[in-house]
């Protein structure tokens, strides 16, 4: 090997001790994403090492503190998955100041930093968090976001259209959750011939669009990895548009029975979108601790920062009369409505959160929201676990302060 090639940036692993121009560069590439190294440290010293593993931290690495074919092919990207942005104290300066010049809050800083006290050159870690919003409107006053998933309905023969709203990226969310649309897919990716036409016509609907989330609901267990052989072809056909791909309680994870191969997923797509079950019988629509049961496991198969949370912010209205009847999903516009119509009382439950009680023709009610402290301890993970953002159910429907919460912990990313 040449000198020339020696020190060319990739081609060699880069640890403490060693100079050269490719160390150099290491250092010039962390510097601009965010990653502080003084300029007078020429060589691999204690500070490019610092910075090195706590970027192998933000990206699920091993952090050793040495540059290897992980590092060299996340940092030769033109724009890393997450923004992570730098801010120096200066003299004087409050953090509601700080948070105020960015137009976030004060939590935005909380998990990445342990502020006491603040000091002038201190350093305050924040990030830039990809926020999706599921529907096929443009996003309204306060909702800023990095794009829409316009739902499709694949199995629908009636030459429709994706219609695309102006303004942020429009993804096509191809969604399916019912018995029949499972089926349907088993025939459609049955064969590898099948697979390729439905990959085809994949493309043809998205070509024209940011790209494809897969949001299927349901997905027989036998067919995890022919789904995955569609996701690939479809990666094949779009190499530089988004893949978002759903995971959830009706997609059944790779077990000796087949099912979807995490690990195997998360070299594909470019996002993963993990979708909350939904109660099985009346309580919170979230918690904190259910977010937290569900990603534990699946950070060691998947990185975190492609982790993207698919938070309900609708309400559940329970007949508590018929407890075997589904509970019907409301917007909070609707659900307010029915709090006011029908005089609902504030009740307790057993778990300690709160909920409407009312009673209709005979029957009772309990009325469940989405709770603003309980929503912004869900979206206070994304920032804890550096996950890539979060994806807002049915747009349109939320409660317009819930958009506070969002900017309270990051900036929208946009792309």
């Amino acid at each position: 090997m040449g000198l020339f090639n020696r020190y060319k940036f990739g081609a060699r692993v880069l640890n403490m001790g060693m100079r050269g121009p490719d160390v150099a560069q290491l250092q010039e590439y962390l510097r601009a994403r965010g990653y502080d190294i003084p300029t007078e440290e020429t060589h691999f010293g204690y500070l490019t090492r610092e910075a090195l593993q706590q970027f192998q931290r933000d990206f699920g690495l091993v952090a050793d503190g040495k540059a290897g074919k992980a590092v060299y092919a996340l940092l030769k990207e033109d724009k890393l998955p997450i923004t992570r942005l730098i801010h120096r104290v200066e003299p004087g300066e409050t953090i509601e100041q700080i948070a105020e010049k960015y137009g976030v809050g004060v939590e935005a800083f909380a998990a990445n930093n342990r502020i006491r006290t603040l000091y002038p050159g201190q350093r305050l870690v924040f990030f830039d968090r990809e926020v999706w919003a599921i529907g096929d409107q443009a996003p309204g006053p306060g909702q800023d976001l990095t794009g829409v998933l316009v739902p499709f309905d694949l199995c629908a023969e009636d030459g429709r259209e994706v219609v695309c709203p102006s303004g942020p990226t429009c993804l096509v969310a191809l969604c399916s959750g019912s018995s029949e649309q499972v089926l349907w897919m088993h025939n459609q990716i049955f064969t590898p011939l099948r697979r390729k036409r439905l990959a085809q016509r994949i493309y043809e609907l998205s070509k024209n669009t940011g790209g494809v989330c897969f949001c299927f609901e349901q997905l027989a267990r036998v067919d995890g990895g022919r789904y995955l052989s569609l996701i690939k072809r479809v990666r094949t056909l779009h190499p530089r548009k988004r893949i978002l791909v759903q995971i959830g309680p009706g997609v059944p994870r790779r077990g000796l029975t087949s099912g979807l191969d995490y690990r195997r997923l998360n070299a594909v797509a470019d996002r993963i979108v993990v979708q909350m079950p939904q109660p099985a019988a009346p309580g919170p629509v979230i918690s904190r601790q259910q977010v937290e049961k569900l990603l534990w496991p699946l950070l060691r198969e998947v990185n975190s920062w492609k982790i993207l949370l698919r938070i309900p912010v609708y309400a559940l209205l329970w007949n508590v009369t018929e407890p075997e009847t589904p509970p019907e999903i409301l917007a909070s516009s609707e659900a307010t409505s029915r709090v006011y119509r029908h005089n609902a009382r504030i009740r307790q439950g057993d778990d300690g959160t709160a909920f409407y009680h009312f009673a209709h023709k005979g029957t009772e009610y309990h009325l469940r929201f989405v709770h603003r402290s309980t929503f912004s301890q869900v979206v206070g993970l994304v920032n804890t676990y550096n996950l890539a953002g979060v994806v807002i159910d049915r747009l349109g429907m939320e409660d317009p302060r819930l958009w506070d919460v969002l900017r309270s912990h990051f900036r929208t990313a946009h792309f």
